[in-house]
């Protein structure tokens, strides 16, 4: 697989950097200020979406009564007040060092929204391997569409001024959606699942 890869395209959370219990914890500090509690039974739902989907499930089956904006804002403030406990994904520094050594431009596609993703890339330093960083904002549709990977690939293009072979281009996820988005635009796509260590170079070969 990795002879045909001349362009890398990361999703960002648990798959850059491991956030899912971050992301699972600032919902659950949140609710309790608000007297609430959210039981494990939703954890896949928390996992799967994004801030804004996640307020708006909230709202419908738990009785969420603080605006979408207010909400946004406090989750935010507990995911940056714990920002530096977040931890890079085994294996990944290596990667992305080697495939910038190898002159393949690296861009992230996001289904999250900007402001949690880049603060953790930028808090891990790993925001300069990137021409690019797409987030749910800069793109209609979401994973498991392939229209973040389509945005991507078109953005791509615009950046280095060639055209991009969706066969040439590589997709990294952690999510089973995220997987789906990069097959259905044509791409090669490398599932590392949450808890999977196993060597990039290996995956790769």
């Amino acid at each position: 697989m990795a002879h045909q890869i001349q362009y890398v395209f990361w999703d960002s959370d648990n798959t850059l950097v491991e956030t899912a219990e971050h992301h699972w914890r600032k919902h659950v500090e949140t609710l309790k200020n608000l007297g609430m509690t959210l039981d494990e039974k939703y954890r896949k739902d928390v996992y799967e979406n994004n801030g804004v989907q996640n307020w708006t499930w909230m709202r419908e089956k738990l009785g969420l009564e603080m605006s979408q904006e207010n909400y946004l804002d406090a989750i935010d403030q507990w995911y940056f007040d714990h920002i530096d406990e977040i931890e890079v994904r085994s294996g990944v520094l290596d990667a992305l060092e080697n495939f910038k050594k190898n002159g393949v431009p690296q861009a992230v596609v996001s289904n999250g929204r900007r402001r949690s993703v880049m603060a953790a890339l930028k808090a891990k330093k790993l925001a300069p391997f990137f021409e690019f960083v797409l987030c749910k904002e800069d793109y209609e549709g979401r994973k498991p569409e392939p229209a973040p990977y389509l945005a991507a690939l078109k953005t791509m293009e615009d950046k280095t001024g060639g055209k991009v072979p969706p066969a040439n281009c590589l997709v990294v996820e952690d999510d089973p959606l995220g997987v789906k988005a990069g097959e259905a635009a044509g791409m090669v796509v490398l599932h590392r699942p949450v808890g999977d260590k196993t060597p990039f170079n290996l995956l790769l070969s």
